[in-house]
């Protein structure tokens, strides 16, 4: 049998046809043409955008959609406020009610202490001890005064004849509940209540990018492209006519709002500062590139290969 036949059976490895007919393992694939936004496509419906407004990273949307963006964003950011708000407050109201338990736990210790009844099973046990067992009921109450520091009223209420004293038959304690070492049994689970965090910004956020970024209504540019005198032709650029592609380098000017290729912008608009357009004057913080996904490893956008990751067939 060959070394690297299809049907190798004496081997310990994959063979690579073998591997392709399997679903293990990590799959990689690269990303084609028709699996790109095109650059003048709203990032929010990824259809050619309506009216274009662009933000300050370069991230093209339709005005309409941007703007019911930023309103479901705040009214989102209010709802999260309100919710956190409800949360400190029942976290301040459990506090109250355990500060007050709390309280009532010592008040009533202190209580007990008074009136001799002390706070623990052993400190009895030890007086019984002490006092030898014995029907001796100044002996059991003089040990009472000394060690607990009551009043005579509450030594002679403690010894009254009611009380069967040290020689009576002890009751068993009631043995505590066993806990059961099914953890997953519902009735066991732990409770704890969710922790409510405050949404992590105050302002509407553009997600288009990696790292979010703020999204304000006045910093958006009105996008103004030059289109072919054909329906439905390509973006040209106003300055040297050629189309506009993923490929390219596609300027916005804020002043004014017209895209134009970098190059002319390096040409013409930059050494004359002002728009090759309008004429409306320009600064070189005033350009702003639109975020394009490219079309190949040579394109200047995004992530061009696909992976998936799956478990691997161990031998």
């Amino acid at each position: 049998m060959a070394k690297h036949s299809k049907s190798n059976n004496s081997s310990g490895v994959f063979t690579h046809a073998e591997r392709k007919m399997t679903n293990y393992g990590t799959k990689s694939r690269r990303l084609g043409r028709e699996s790109k936004r095109k650059f003048d496509a709203c990032h929010l419906c990824l259809q050619p955008a309506r009216t274009p407004m662009l933000c300050g990273q370069g991230h093209i949307s339709c005005r309409e959609c941007v703007m019911a963006n930023i309103l479901e964003q705040k009214h989102e950011i209010e709802r999260a406020n309100k919710r956190y708000a409800e949360y400190l407050e029942r976290q301040k109201k459990e506090g109250e009610r355990r500060v007050r338990e709390r309280e009532s736990q010592e008040v009533e210790r202190y209580r007990r202490r008074e009136v001799g009844l002390g706070d623990s099973m052993k400190e009895k046990r030890r007086l019984d001890v002490e006092a030898g067992d014995s029907k001796d009921e100044g002996k059991r109450a003089r040990l009472l005064l000394e060690h607990q520091g009551t009043s005579a009223r509450a030594v002679t209420a403690l010894i009254s004849p009611e009380d069967p004293g040290p020689s009576a038959p002890k009751q068993p304690l009631p043995k505590p509940a066993g806990k059961l070492s099914s953890f997953w049994v519902p009735s066991q689970a732990p409770s704890a209540e969710s922790a409510v965090k405050p949404p992590a910004s105050q302002s509407a956020q553009c997600f288009a990018a990696r790292t979010p970024h703020a999204l304000r209504l006045k910093s958006l540019i009105e996008v103004r492209f030059r289109a072919g005198s054909a329906p439905g032709a390509e973006k040209l650029c106003p300055a040297c006519d050629r189309a506009l592609l993923n490929s390219s380098q596609v300027d916005v000017l804020r002043p004014c709002g017209h895209a134009i290729c970098h190059r002319c912008v390096g040409n013409f608009v930059l050494p004359a500062k002002e728009c090759f357009v309008c004429q409306a004057k320009v600064a070189a913080k005033d350009v702003v590139r639109i975020d394009t996904e490219g079309t190949g490893f040579a394109g200047g956008g995004g992530q061009m290969v696909a992976t998936r990751y799956e478990a691997a067939l161990q031998v």
